[in-house]
């Protein structure tokens, strides 16, 4: 698993799956994915270099956690926190989901383990900023709101938006979140000095991912969001891949998007 990377008890990089897509509002079938991304990443279809020749394999160590379920919402929030909370030192994490609403509870986890002050860069088609969505306050449409709300996280940025709603845009300017939009992704900026990187599988077009739990068309293409990746200057807490569903998915395609994606962030954010 993770392109050859060494596993280690003293690592830099910890891998938690969240089999959870109990707050999803279309499709389920997301809590199957930790394993598929895994699968997706081994060094038996990869080698280890990210594509401007950073070698994982010596830049990262790893150790994978496994993977939390439960019965409720609650049930994941707590084992995320404890697993969390009793591993910290420091190290970055990668965690697997998972419905988008296991941002709020890895964010969360993060934040009491480490009491430090860290912004979230949000890759979405939607800004998830619902103030309750099908009865359920913590739905995988209402995360980033919570997390505001909640006082989790105060600086927000948005990236390729582009299935939002009046209200939620009226909030999002209200808490001075800054959107790129699909057309705005050459002035993506995030101008933040720490940060907690969601990628939500649905910010790219069903063409590259169409093993989506919400496949919102227009969308950004895998190049497009590998510029993106290559463009950020910030310190790395954590970051997680969400909503992929191999329910719905073809030949891999989505899963190898989404190792994809890991592998040119572990490149981005190397220690070397």
């Amino acid at each position: 698993m993770l392109f050859g990377i060494p596993r280690s008890e003293d690592p830099k990089l910890c891998v938690l799956g969240i089999r959870w897509d109990g707050s999803s509002s279309y499709r389920r079938g997301s809590s199957k994915a930790p394993g598929f991304i895994r699968e997706a990443t081994s060094e038996e279809i990869y080698n280890s270099f990210s594509e401007d020749l950073v070698n994982l394999a010596e830049a990262w160590s790893y150790f994978d956690l496994g993977d939390i379920e439960g019965e409720s919402f609650e049930d994941i929030v707590r084992a995320v926190e404890e697993r969390v909370g009793s591993i910290y030192r420091g190290q970055k994490f990668l965690f697997l989901g998972g419905d988008h609403s296991i941002t709020y509870a890895t964010f969360r986890g993060l934040k009491r383990a480490s009491g430090e002050k860290f912004g979230l860069i949000y890759f979405d088609a939607h800004p998830d900023c619902y103030e309750i969505y099908d009865g359920n306050r913590y739905s995988h449409a209402c995360t980033v709101r919570r997390l505001l709300e909640e006082g989790y996280v105060d600086d927000v940025v948005m990236v390729g938006i582009r299935a939002a709603t009046k209200q939620q845009m009226e909030f999002a300017e209200e808490r001075g979140i800054r959107i790129f939009s699909v057309d705005d992704l050459d002035d993506f900026d995030a101008r933040m000095e720490r940060a907690y990187i969601s990628f939500d599988i649905d910010v790219l077009d069903p063409a590259f991912a169409p093993g989506s739990s919400n496949p919102e068309p227009g969308g950004l293409s895998t190049r497009e969001l590998i510029r993106a990746i290559k463009k950020l200057d910030l310190d790395l807490v954590a970051f997680d891949i969400v909503e992929v569903n191999p329910e719905f998915d073809h030949s891999g395609i989505t899963c190898f998007a989404a190792a994809k994606i890991i592998r040119e962030v572990l490149g981005k954010f190397a220690e070397l």
